[in-house]
């Protein structure tokens, strides 16, 4: 992958390894961060998202026998098993706003509260 701000890779430029050519990507994926030609990290973010979604599954799937949970136990159940998954690699990505990310968090508050999902972001985090 050759890192670009825009714009396409002349034609001609070619790399070469052991005398056999080295394929260019537009997108290289390791340890689940999607590194980009452009540099940007909304692809990360995206499958961040997608996996702390499946743990949210889980918990759900493992929680729905048990009722009287409180909501506090489940927001550390959060803070313990999808958190991490969230976080991962947010070194990397820089300081941005990631929404993925905090809808992510947001629609699980508002399921544990069993509120509207247009309910006030304010009032759930209060």
């Amino acid at each position: 992958m050759v890192f670009r701000k825009s714009g396409l890779l002349p034609i001609n430029l070619l790399f070469e390894y052991n005398g056999e050519i080295v394929e260019t990507v537009n997108a290289f994926s390791y340890l689940d961060i999607v590194f980009t030609a452009g540099g940007s990290f909304n692809q990360t973010l995206i499958t961040l998202t997608g996996l702390s979604r499946k743990a949210i599954f889980k918990i759900n799937k493992y929680l729905y026998k048990f009722t009287n949970i409180s909501i506090k136990h489940r927001l550390e159940l959060f803070d313990k098993l999808v958190l991490p998954i969230l976080n991962y690699g947010c070194e990397v990505w820089g300081f941005h706003m990631a929404n993925n990310i905090e809808r992510v968090h947001t629609q699980y508050c508002k399921n544990i509260l069993s509120v509207k999902r247009s309910t006030q972001n304010n009032c759930v985090y209060g």
